[in-house]
C-alpha cells in the first residue's frame, strides 16, 4: 500500500511539474523573459521572448577583411570609389561585431547595454511592437584629434519571429551628440577635409536565411553636421513590410569625425511591428530632401553590392 502511495504521488509530482512548465511557457509567450543584459549575452546566445515575439540567433557580421590603416588611407587617397566595391558584411559565421579607423577603436559588445522593450500600451501606439533599446556607455565614439579622420563601423544581425499576430513592421530610433568640431571653415580645396562629424543607423529587412542585401527593405537614421551647421537629422523612421511570421534584421552603425570632431551614438532602439507614424511624426520635406542627399551614397553602395 505503502509503494502505491509512493507511485500516485510520484505522478502527481509529474503531473504538477507538467503544469507549471506549462503555464510558465504560456507566461513567458505571453508577456516576456529575458536574461541577457548586453550585447555580447545575445551574441553569446542568450536570446529573449517579449510579447508575443521572440528575438534570437543575434550574430556579429562585419566582414573582417575590410582595409585598415595604411591600406584604407591608399584606398581613400588613391581610388575612394573603390570603397563602395567592399563586401563589409559577413554572413558565414565568421564575421566579427566592429573595427575602428584612425583614432577610433572598435566597439566592446560586452560594455553595451541591452534593455528588453515591452509593447508600448500608450494610446498612440496600438498594436503590439515590443522590441529593445542599446545603450552604446560610449562604445559607439570617435574622436578625431591631431586632426586624424577617424570612424567605427559595427554589425550584426538577428531573427523575430512571432507566436501571435504577423510582424508587418519596424520601428528604428537613434540618440546620439556632437561632441565636438575642429575650427577649419568650408574650403573649395579638394585635398582639405571640413569639419564634420556624423553616425548613421541601417536596418535591412531581409527574409530569414537571405543574405541579399539588395533585394532588402531599408530603414534608416541620420544624424551629422558640418560646422555647426546640421546638415542631416532623421532620429526615427518606420517601415512596412508584408505580412511574415519571421524575419531575418541586420543592422549597420557607422560613426566618424574629421578636422578634430567628435561624435558619439548614445542609444539605438528598434521595436517591431509598430503602427504607422503619427502625421506629427513625419519628417519635415527638407529634412526628407536632405536625407535622401545623405542616403544616395549607401544607395549606390547597394546597387554595387548586387552585382
Amino acid at each position: 500500500m505503502q509503494m502505491v502511495d509512493i507511485a500516485i504521488c510520484g505522478k502527481m509530482g509529474a503531473i504538477r511539474s507538467a503544469v507549471a512548465a506549462t503555464v510558465l511557457g504560456v507566461l513567458l509567450g505571453v508577456s516576456g523573459t529575458a536574461s541577457a543584459t548586453t550585447l555580447q549575452d545575445v551574441f553569446n546566445g542568450a536570446g529573449f521572448t517579449q510579447d508575443g515575439l521572440t528575438f534570437s540567433d543575434f550574430t556579429p557580421v562585419l566582414s573582417g577583411s575590410l582595409p585598415s590603416g595604411s591600406q584604407l588611407a591608399l584606398a581613400a587617397a588613391s581610388n575612394p570609389q573603390s570603397l563602395l566595391n567592399i563586401q563589409f558584411l559577413d554572413f558565414s559565421g565568421t564575421g566579427i561585431f566592429s573595427q575602428g579607423w584612425g583614432n577610433a577603436s572598435a566597439a566592446d559588445a560586452g560594455n553595451i547595454d541591452l534593455t528588453v522593450l515591452p509593447d508600448n500600451t500608450a494610446p498612440a501606439s496600438p498594436g503590439i511592437d515590443p522590441g529593445f533599446r542599446l545603450n552604446g556607455n560610449g562604445e559607439w565614439s570617435v574622436d578625431a584629434t591631431n586632426g586624424i579622420a577617424s570612424a567605427q563601423l559595427s554589425a550584426f544581425a538577428y531573427t523575430v519571429t512571432t507566436n501571435s499576430q504577423p510582424i508587418n513592421s519596424a520601428d528604428l530610433a537613434q540618440s546620439s551628440t556632437i561632441d565636438a568640431l575642429g575650427p577649419d571653415i568650408l574650403t573649395l580645396n579638394p585635398f582639405s577635409l571640413p569639419d564634420l562629424a556624423g553616425g548613421f543607423v541601417l536596418q535591412f529587412i531581409l527574409d530569414p536565411g537571405s543574405t541579399d542585401l539588395s533585394a532588402a527593405l531599408l530603414n534608416t537614421t541620420v544624424h551629422g553636421e558640418i560646422n555647426q551647421i546640421s546638415l542631416i537629422e532623421q532620429l526615427q523612421d518606420w517601415t512596412a513590410i508584408p505580412d511574415t511570421g519571421a524575419i531575418r534584421v541586420v543592422n549597420v552603425i557607422g560613426i566618424g569625425a574629421s578636422s578634430g570632431g567628435g561624435f558619439t551614438m548614445n542609444t539605438v532602439e528598434q521595436r517591431i511591428d509598430p503602427p504607422p507614424p503619427s502625421v506629427a511624426g513625419i519628417p519635415e520635406p527638407a529634412t526628407l530632401l536632405l536625407l535622401g542627399a545623405g542616403l544616395a551614397g549607401i544607395g549606390a553602395l547597394r546597387r554595387r553590392m548586387a552585382t
